[in-house]
């Protein structure tokens, strides 16, 4: 059975999420009991500390090998994912810069020869609008891989058995 990648992404934040869940419990949990005694089972929902571990350790090896399957379908996008991690940072980038331009005074003062001061005009060591120019386009570039990658993910199917997560859902 096969599902594409974007219906495997919403599974595997699920089973993230279902790891980090019981996670959170089994590390909130009393690791001892005073002897002879049930163990308390209700924070596990009636598993015992034990078998809860157990679920943890086949939700991530089930994890692991989903990540696999997703990693292998995705390689028809690797160059595009490349591409859009590296147009991210540069967006971020020269965000920064247009934001340190924007907040530039354009105008200082400084003491002169009888005491007093002189506004002195200050110009931009680079050119505002052309680095607007540039950033909006990374941003169009960006946009169309985006788009281009979620068509992928609609379509590029990841050869994983679903019932083997639902099962564990």
């Amino acid at each position: 059975m096969t599902l594409n990648i974007a219906t495997a992404f919403r599974l595997r934040n699920k089973l993230k999420e279902k790891i980090s869940k019981l996670s959170a419990i089994i590390h909130g949990a009393d690791v001892t009991k005073p002897v002879g005694s049930p163990e308390n089972t209700t924070v596990f929902d009636g598993n015992s500390f034990n078998e809860t571990i157990e679920r943890v350790r086949l939700l991530m090896s089930t994890l692991r090998d989903f990540n696999l399957a997703i990693d292998k379908a995705n390689g028809i996008n690797r160059t595009d994912l490349i591409n859009l991690e590296t147009l991210k940072a540069e967006i971020a980038f020269y965000d920064t810069v247009i934001q340190k331009i924007r907040q530039a005074p354009l105008f200082a003062y400084e003491y002169n020869a009888e005491g007093g001061r002189d506004k002195v005009q200050l110009e931009l060591l680079s050119d505002q609008k052309s680095l607007i120019a540039h950033y909006e386009n990374l941003i169009k570039q960006k946009d169309s891989i985006e788009e281009k990658l979620a068509s992928s993910n609609s379509i590029t199917q990841v050869s994983f058995d679903r019932s083997i997560i639902d099962n564990l859902l």
